[in-house]
């Protein structure tokens, strides 16, 4: 059968969600890159229940902790999986050591599968791995990433997006499953970004990749102390399936 190179554009974003940033903003800014899949860190299910509405996308949420449970339900911080496409399944695990609700220390995975009309889909995985001063959690959590995007099996392909918290690290990339075809710009400070923290790693048969990612500023501050990344790729399809 004939194959076609199909271009998927996936953003990752940790939106610093407790800082109540503004939504609309926020809203025009994934607007403007057109993604199939939006990943974000760090948000609150209202949040992300308005940036779904506003961008016509399907909206999977996922809880991660909130220090004050169960008063005040809605600053619950959690991650979010938003497409305009199908979502065909979804799930969450945790993956830290770290196991209470109302740790900031908790740490979780969060997959949706995601299909196109024209039958090309990925499995999405969205991760937050520990801070940079955990550097033994950050490893045991990135080996429980793969665990688990490998228990899964291998269709349909693979996309691991999410803020790792890994800048000078290369232990935590080479330990998930796909690659980074391109060096992840700095995201981190927003205002004055220096650190590399924020990744899409993708199957290693993807072409045509490309990473974009605003230059920064005060304009960009007010929103989170990270940039979104965005990353375009193509990967080879045939009708109904993966062309491997």
């Amino acid at each position: 059968m004939e194959t076609v190179a199909l271009e998927w554009t996936v953003l990752t974003w940790n939106l610093q969600g407790a800082k109540r940033t503004d939504v609309d903003r926020v809203c025009a800014a994934i607007r403007q890159q057109t993604p199939d899949i939006v990943v974000l860190q760090e948000v609150r299910r209202p949040q992300a229940a308005r940036l779904g509405e506003a961008l016509g996308m399907r909206t999977e949420w996922v809880f991660k902790h909130h220090f004050f449970r169960p008063l005040f339900p809605g600053r619950a911080e959690g991650a979010a999986i938003l497409t305009p496409h199908t979502i065909r399944s979804h799930g969450s695990e945790p993956v830290s050591d770290a196991t209470s609700q109302r740790s900031y220390k908790r740490r979780i995975l969060q997959w949706a599968t995601i299909e196109r009309d024209d039958a090309s889909g990925y499995r999405v995985y969205n991760t937050h791995l520990s801070p940079q001063d955990l550097a033994r959690e950050r490893r045991d959590e990135a080996a429980r990433v793969a665990s688990i995007v490998e228990s899964h099996g291998e269709s349909p392909p693979a996309v691991i997006a999410g803020d790792f918290n890994d800048d000078g690290e290369p232990d935590i990339i080479a330990t998930l499953p796909g690659i980074e075809h391109e060096p992840a710009p700095p995201t981190n400070p927003t205002d004055h970004p220096v650190q590399a923290l924020d990744h899409v790693l993708l199957p290693p048969d993807a072409v045509m990749v490309s990473t974009t990612v605003p230059g920064g500023g005060r304009e960009w501050a007010e929103l989170s102390d990270h940039l979104p990344v965005t990353v375009r790729f193509s990967l080879d399809w045939v009708q109904g399936g993966f062309a491997s």
